[in-house]
């Protein structure tokens, strides 16, 4: 099915031109989004899940009347800055043959909130934020909530869980009480779907399994190690089967950079990367 036929205007389907026809998510999502649907949509990692939602969206942001200043008309919940990111450029992306300028800002922490309040000034159609950024604004009287049309919780299942519960609480008891509500995430656990149920009217169910042939080759293993024995070992595995690039997950933020600098002094170039260093860092550290 060409990108033509849900619905969507010719700047919007020019934009898409480097792709042949939607993906299972992209064909499902984008019709009932267009339609006003809520909707709870499950897909792996990769299956064009941000533009399944992002086009149907400019979309309904084309269609919808203006106003000075602008009203935000899509709020886009991320929880993490590089996501926010990039669910910013892929918005900038399909909007660049639209009549009218799209003003779309990220919020995120990690940088000055300064430049996000100035930027803000003359309101905004699409805000892409991480909640407690977001609540910084509010606070601040840099933007309001009021009139958002669309709110989407990307990575939803991250979005529900405990960690960021309250301050989804505070952002939900800001937005209008009738809006659309999508959810997209690669997985829905158990202990995040009544949150989920509670924030939906009606919804589109979108559930796409993921094929067994497209699973990754992974090996696992557990190893039992005594602490003082568990960076030796870690250098001792990626000499012995020729690691070229190896992520390490820790408990602590203290424990990463420590890792770090044990791994640095071996000869190993490693970086650690957690929620205290600044977006620059964190963007650097990417990019590396």
């Amino acid at each position: 099915m060409p990108f033509s036929t849900p619905g969507l205007s010719e700047p919007l389907i020019r934009a898409t031109n480097q792709y042949d026809s939607p993906t299972p998510v992209q064909t499902a999502a984008i019709p009932a989004v267009l339609a006003g649907s809520d909707v709870l949509a499950t897909a792996k990692t990769g299956s064009g899940k941000t533009t399944a939602f992002v086009l149907p969206l400019l979309q309904r942001w084309l269609e919808a009347p203006r106003e000075k200043p602008k009203q935000v008309h899509s709020l886009i919940l991320v929880p993490t800055r590089e996501l926010a990111s990039q669910v910013r450029d892929v918005v900038q992306q399909f909007s660049r043959h639209l009549p009218e300028r799209v003003k779309v800002i990220s919020a995120v922490g990690g940088v000055s909130i300064n430049p996000q309040m100035m930027a803000l000034r003359g309101g905004a159609d699409f805000i892409v934020a991480t909640p407690g950024r977001l609540l910084d604004l509010v606070e601040h009287n840099a933007v309001t909530l009021s009139n958002v049309s669309s709110l989407v919780l990307d990575e939803a299942d991250r979005m529900l869980d405990l960690g960021f519960a309250d301050e989804l609480k505070r952002i939900l008891a800001l937005l209008p009480k009738r809006r659309q509500n999508l959810l997209f995430s690669a997985t829905f656990p158990a202990s995040v779907e009544s949150m989920a149920e509670n924030l939906l009217r009606e919804p589109t169910r979108i559930h796409l399994d993921t094929d067994p042939l497209d699973a990754p080759d992974i090996q696992q293993r557990a190893i039992r190690v005594d602490t003082a024995k568990r960076t030796p070992l870690l250098r001792h595995l990626i000499a012995a089967e020729g690691w070229g690039r190896v992520l390490v997950f820790v408990a602590k933020q203290y424990t990463a950079d420590h890792v770090a600098v044990k791994l640095q002094r071996t000869g190993i170039e490693a970086f650690s990367f957690h929620g205290d260093l600044s977006q620059g860092v964190r963007t650097e550290i990417l990019n590396g």
